[in-house]
């Protein structure tokens, strides 16, 4: 006898279903989902035990004809697609016809379905050994999926479920994505009996955001929106004042568009290319290990998006990831300078006026221009004192009109405004001059440079070589020129004019360093920022080194010159406000 079998029915439909049910949530997204693709505009949810013990999903949706509902329980029952061709345009969120006898197979299942032209609605009983009529019922038009005792058959699976609580939680991040991804739908979750979130339906992106991350927020999330090549993104972008330390709060949707020049359902994703494209679209906004907050939706033209490369279609492939990452970051980053630069934070046109030049810090406008400086991260702890309080709220007027009063602890310029106090980090400050400045010469191809009369040779770990020689021609384009030299050795031969007289060797450990942590493959784009900031910042006046009113003028009015002043090229704040208000109340005026 062979040692090949058929598995039996039930045991594949256990395997089939441990690829699409991993826990509650599971079940509620793809019952939610085939709510929103039947048109529903209100969908109710109802756990018990976190979901263990039940699951109901009512939805006012369209629903399904007796015949229908009783074959949506056969193994790749679709109504969605017929062809292998129909996958490159699916348009749907569901489509695989593998959710409801996966659902079967975890539980014990009854649908009630009725379609509006329906006298009555129409029952099917569900589980583990298939599906069968359960006669007429009372319905409202709509369906009603109700899911009891989840992994019943299972126990194994049930003892890697986490606390109630966990559970509930997972079920109010996706539904609360799938509301962000469907603002006209409303969507309601209850647990044992008590509403924990309401999301009534909305006319647009905006509202919902304002009902999921409150009306601050989303009042300051800036809006983008790009197209190129058959390539569209549309996007809220928190400001980089606004940061997280992970990266829980940066969404990615995709869809198709739709026939007639429509948009398909909106599939929220997990995608490393996405996720990438939005961080480096941040790049130099924010600190190291600071992430965004970020609602970014991609939408392609059939053909140029695979939808069908997850049993719970959470992770998908582009044609050309290339230009889906190039598009992201372009529109990302042009966006946020014109809402961070000073135009734009003042609601006034920039300061006009004739230039006057500034040998260090180069063009120095006049006063007027304004910008703001960063305030508490999103998830930072509410200060505990009125002094604490007092930092990270925002500038309401330019570096240029300060009035300089003096340098205190050898590192921070102290400086009085219109009814305030502003405390500035002296390299900070210098050093996002001075990237910007690296970057506008940097875009000109024209990085000044001079040329070492002895080319310096490098020793560095072979790792760190192979990251430089990867990045050869960028590190060109910013005035370092140069090529691995034997074992273990760089061979420099010119220099950015800004670093003239500054420790090269020092500068290309740094930079070596850099490229191998973020990875030596990294995009152009991403590796010439890093490049520039590593620059700047070893270019910039230190903490520790005093300057001279002169100097500190000169800075002040450069700081109006740049698009994003707000930050260091690493993200670091590079001023704090303490307002008349606020420091009068610390000695009871």
């Amino acid at each position: 006898m062979g040692k090949v079998a058929i598995l039996p029915p039930s045991v594949q439909g256990q395997i089939a279903a441990g690829e699409v049910i991993e826990r509650p949530a599971s079940v509620v997204k793809e019952l939610v989902e085939n709510a929103l693709d039947a048109g529903a505009r209100h969908v109710d949810v109802s756990l018990v035990q976190g979901g263990i013990e039940r699951i109901t999903v009512r939805d006012d949706g369209t629903g399904l004809a007796p015949d229908d509902a009783l074959l949506a329980f056969a193994r790749h029952a679709t109504s969605k697609l017929a062809r292998a061709e129909d996958l490159a345009a699916v348009s749907t969120l569901g489509f695989r016809g593998e959710a409801l006898p996966s659902i079967a197979a975890a539980g014990a299942v009854r649908l009630v379905t009725r379609r509006s032209d329906d006298a009555a609605a129409v029952a099917v009983e569900a589980d583990a050994e298939g599906a069968r009529g359960a006669g007429p019922a009372a319905g409202a038009p709509g369906t009603v999926v109700e899911v009891r005792e989840l992994f019943a058959t299972t126990p194994a699976r049930r003892k890697f479920l986490r606390t109630t609580a966990t559970e509930v939680g997972h079920v109010v991040d996706l539904l609360t994505r799938l509301a962000v991804a469907c603002p006209e739908t409303g969507f309601r979750l209850e647990h044992d009996g008590r509403e924990v979130i309401a999301y009534p339906p909305v006319r647009g992106l905006r509202e919902r955001l304002a009902q999921v991350l409150g009306p601050e927020r989303a009042g300051a999330m800036i809006e983008c929106e790009a197209a190129s090549g058959g390539l569209a993104v549309s996007a809220f972008l928190g400001p980089p004042r606004e940061s997280l330390s992970t990266t829980r709060l940066v969404w990615t949707f995709v869809s198709l568009e739709a026939q007639g020049g429509g948009r398909s359902a909106r599939r929220w994703v997990r995608d490393r290319l996405l996720l990438r494209a939005v961080l480096d679209g941040y790049e130099s906004l924010l600190m190291r290990g600071r992430y965004p907050m970020a609602m970014v939706f991609l939408s392609t033209a059939p053909g140029e998006l695979d939808v069908n490369v997850h049993p719970a279609k959470l992770e998908v492939r582009f044609r050309r990831p290339q230009a889906v990452h190039q598009l992201i970051v372009s529109a990302l980053r042009s966006r946020l300078a014109a809402a961070l630069g000073p135009a734009a934070a003042a609601g006034i046109p920039p300061a006009g006026g004739v230039a006057e030049r500034s040998p260090e810090y180069g063009t120095r406008p006049s006063p007027g221009a304004v910008r703001l400086v960063p305030m508490a991260p999103a998830d930072a702890p509410a200060p505990a004192s009125p002094e604490q309080a007092a930092l990270w709220h925002p500038a309401p007027a330019g570096f240029a009109g300060l009035r300089f009063v003096g340098q205190i602890l050898n590192g921070y310029l102290l400086c009085e405004g219109n009814d305030r106090v502003v405390l500035i980090d002296q390299h900070a400050a210098h050093e996002r001059v001075r990237f910007e400045r690296l970057r506008a010469e940097h875009a000109n191809g024209a990085v000044a440079r001079d040329a070492l009369l002895v080319p310096e040779a490098v020793a560095l770990p072979a790792v760190q070589v192979a990251a430089l020689a990867e990045h050869e021609r960028t590190l060109a384009a910013a005035g370092l020129e140069g090529e691995p030299f034997g074992d273990g050795t760089f061979l420099l031969r010119t220099v950015p004019r800004l670093l003239r007289g500054h420790d090269v060797g020092a500068l290309l450990r740094a930079l070596a360093s850099e490229l191998v942590e973020n990875g030596a493959s990294m995009a152009a784009g991403a590796a010439a920022d890093a490049v520039l900031a590593t620059l700047a910042c070893h270019s910039a006046v230190r903490v520790g080194q005093r300057l001279g009113p002169e100097q500190v003028r000169a800075l002040l009015d450069s700081m109006d010159t740049v698009d994003v002043n707000a930050h260091c090229p690493h993200g670091r704040p590079v001023a704090v406000e303490l307002s008349r208000t606020r420091l009068e109340s610390f000695f009871g005026r």
